[in-house]
C-alpha cells in the first residue's frame, strides 16, 4: 500500500508542475499577440535598446529582435512598415 501512495503522490505533483515547465504556458494569449507594441514607451529611449530576444515580425519581411529595435527602425523609415505579428517572421 505504501508503494502505490508514493507513485500517486508522484504522478499529482507531476499533473500539478507539468503546466508550469509546458511551452504553451509561457506564451502570451492570442490577443496579445496581435496588438502592435505601444511605440510611445519607447520614444525617450530611441535609439538606445536593450538586448533582449523578444523578436517581432514587420510587414516588410524583416524580423526585429524587440520591441524598441521596431520602433526605433520604424519612427527611422517614417513607419513604412508596420508590425505583422509577435515571432521570427
Amino acid at each position: 500500500m505504501s508503494f502505490f501512495s508514493s507513485w500517486m503522490k508522484a504522478i499529482f505533483v507531476i499533473a500539478l508542475l507539468f503546466p508550469l515547465y509546458s511551452e504553451t504556458s509561457f506564451l502570451p494569449s492570442a490577443d496579445l499577440q496581435r496588438t502592435p507594441p505601444d511605440c510611445n514607451v519607447y520614444k525617450d529611449r530611441l535609439p538606445f535598446c536593450t538586448r533582449e530576444w523578444n523578436p517581432i515580425c514587420a510587414t516588410n519581411g524583416q524580423t526585429y529582435p524587440n520591441p524598441c529595435v521596431f520602433c526605433s527602425q520604424k519612427s527611422d523609415f517614417s513607419g513604412k512598415f508596420d508590425f505583422s505579428h509577435y515571432g521570427e517572421c
